[in-house]
């Protein structure tokens, strides 16, 4: 499962790695809403201090229990060329939330006259 905190690490690598000032620029955020309908694509413009916020703007406003979002690419222009600044995708669902909820309550399992009581996932 993925978080903002790794996408926004990613960028920063591509900042860095394409020695560009991050003020600078105006970045587009390109997304895919995948649902049982097919899938969307959209795009996002945002500026470097208006990033994270916009990232989540996404993610709560199109994540439900029938569909996922992808955040496919982050890419800015500089001289005319695009440049993406993500290594890979990101992928968000509810299953992948709800897994790692699973896995953190399994941990606290109780041992009650030698069964597992799980808690309550």
């Amino acid at each position: 499962m993925f978080t903002i905190s790794n996408i926004l690490l990613d960028v920063d690598k591509g900042i860095l790695t394409n020695n560009l000032n991050e003020d600078y620029f105006s970045y587009r955020i390109v997304y895919f809403v995948n649902s049982v309908g097919g899938k969307e694509k959209h795009y996002i413009d945002t500026r470097y201090d208006g990033f994270c916020q916009a990232l989540k703007n996404i993610i709560r406003g199109n994540l439900t229990t029938t569909n996922t979002v992808v955040i496919a690419a982050i890419i800015i222009r500089k001289n005319g060329k695009n440049i993406s600044l993500l290594s890979r995708s990101y992928g968000f669902s509810l299953d992948g939330y709800f897994q790692k909820i699973c896995e953190e309550k399994v941990e606290n399992i109780n041992s009650n006259y030698g069964r597992r009581v799980a808690q309550w996932c």
